[in-house]
């Protein structure tokens, strides 16, 4: 099951910097074609883990391959990174397959934009070979540093 966590830490009342983690399995990928899509924002969330909030945007993003994916007659397991207006601008299609290990830093296009009302990050698998469905292994963590900006009301 995906799950989010970390706690942000907020500076000067204004901007909060935060870790946003999302733990994805085989189990997770249930499409019985090559590629699948899950959005991020709307995966479960467990006691004390945060979603990225509102008003923010990703200051960067790493995948750690925890246990390669592999299974199914799949030659090839890709994951990417991104938001529905560009799928990969975080990291673009890396390799989650076995023989994978470790952190895989950013590989996208991503420069520091506009902060968004609703960053909705989405991760997308694509297999080769075989279908996502007959994956039998595999656990990565996607991670995405954020800032977001607080609004305080004033009143007088």
């Amino acid at each position: 099951m995906p799950t989010t966590f970390r706690t942000p830490l907020t500076i000067d009342s204004l901007v909060t910097h935060g870790c946003a983690v999302c733990r994805v399995t085989h189990a997770d990928l249930t499409d019985a074609d090559t590629s699948q899509t899950l959005t991020l924002s709307t995966l479960a969330v467990g006691l004390g883990e945060s979603a990225i909030p509102a008003n923010a945007r990703p200051m960067f993003a790493w995948v750690n391959v925890i246990v390669p994916f592999a299974g199914g007659g799949n030659t090839e397991v890709t994951v990417a990174l991104g938001d529905a207006g560009d799928i990969d601008e975080l990291i673009s299609a890396v390799s989650v397959f076995t023989g994978a290990s470790g952190i895989l830093p950013k590989t996208g296009t991503y420069s520091l934009g506009a902060f968004e009302a609703a960053y909705a990050p989405i991760a997308t698998f694509t297999t080769t070979t075989g279908t996502c469905a007959g994956l039998t292994a595999g656990i990565l963590e996607i991670v995405i540093v954020y800032q977001q900006i607080l609004t305080e009301s004033v009143t007088g």
